[in-house]
């Protein structure tokens, strides 16, 4: 059963995502799956931020403002569809990697993996609840400025926001190419 949830997942489109988001009791079940990864020495390198009702419309804002401060010239429509952007989906969940540095037995880039399985478990755990979920990037995410109005520290990095929602157009899962590349034996 699980297999065939895992082989036939998909993301959503967020323009297919409508509220009602996860209740509290929802979040808090996505979280703890997010809390069953691989993490080597229990560090507990992640963190999450839950983005819902007015608190989209000022990450919108704040995607705004990142996108006038890159460019000053910015087109009115690329600033409205970038607003836009915090308000496809009624949840969205700020998934941060906070590793701890300098650590004796775990790399950086070990505890980052670690936040990434992290975010992706709790994105499977919104989608086996039936809600639809996309992780989204872009340069928003990648952007100090955005990064620094979340609150993140310095060490910290956004590795993108998962969108969640009921599904408003529900879709058969995308055929997913199985390229003869994907297993290798080796040598």
């Amino acid at each position: 059963m699980i297999l065939n949830f895992l082989t036939t997942r998909t993301s959503t489109p967020a323009k297919f995502l409508r509220h009602p988001g996860p209740t509290a009791d929802e979040l808090q079940r996505i979280l703890d799956a997010a809390e069953c990864v691989p993490d080597h020495g229990r560090l507990h390198p992640w963190r999450f931020l839950i983005i819902e009702g007015g608190a989209r419309i000022a990450l919108g804002e704040l995607f705004v403002a990142a996108l006038r401060a890159r460019d000053p010239a910015v087109e009115p429509a690329l600033c409205e569809r970038e607003r836009e952007r915090a308000l496809r989906a009624p949840t969205l969940l700020a998934a941060i990697a906070s590793p701890l540095a300098d650590h004796p037995k775990v790399p950086e880039q070990e505890q980052r993996i670690t936040a990434a399985l992290a975010a992706y478990q709790a994105q499977l755990a919104a989608q086996a609840l039936g809600f639809g979920a996309i992780w989204l990037t872009g340069s928003r995410v990648y952007d100090p400025f955005v990064t620094r109005a979340l609150g993140l520290a310095p060490h910290e990095q956004l590795l993108g926001f998962i969108n969640l929602g009921q599904i408003a157009n529900p879709r058969e899962a995308d055929e997913k190419p199985r390229p003869s590349a994907v297993l290798q034996y080796w040598p």
